[in-house]
């Protein structure tokens, strides 16, 4: 687990799904040193899916902070399927950087339950097992 200014990261990998579980408070400050950090762990664990939990993180970008920080993703974010998992009170923020995600080439997809987001990611596992075939 890292530790970052009041926030923390944890990470691990379970069938096949690279979780990312971030906690604590943050500020607008710290979302680009957290996206640096997530795509290093990417990189790192080699995974096609990902499950990005921020239920119990406190604070968020604002929306048209959320949009530039879409816009402007990183060209070395690996390639991945991401299940966001965040609280019922946000869908309507989440809702809204959705659609800017994917059109920046993102297999994004948010949800509040994280079965349901497991289950999302799941399907898009048996969709490349049966690509392959």
């Amino acid at each position: 687990m890292e530790k970052g200014a009041d926030y923390q990261i944890s990470s691990s990998v379970n069938d096949g799904v690279l979780e990312i579980v971030l906690t604590g408070e943050v500020t607008n400050d710290d979302f680009e040193t957290i996206n640096k950090k997530t795509i290093a762990i990417q990189k790192s664990m080699d995974v096609d899916n990902e499950l990005l939990d921020v239920r119990t993180l406190n604070g968020r970008l604002g929306i048209v902070e959320t949009y530039n920080f879409a816009r402007n993703l990183h060209s070395e974010r690996p390639k991945i399927n991401i299940a966001f998992v965040d609280i019922v009170d946000n869908v309507s923020y989440n809702s809204i950087h959705e659609a800017p995600l994917i059109n920046a080439g993102l297999s994004f997809k948010c949800f509040t339950d994280i079965g349901a987001a497991r289950d999302w990611l799941k399907s898009k596992q048996e969709g490349i097992h049966t690509a392959a075939l």
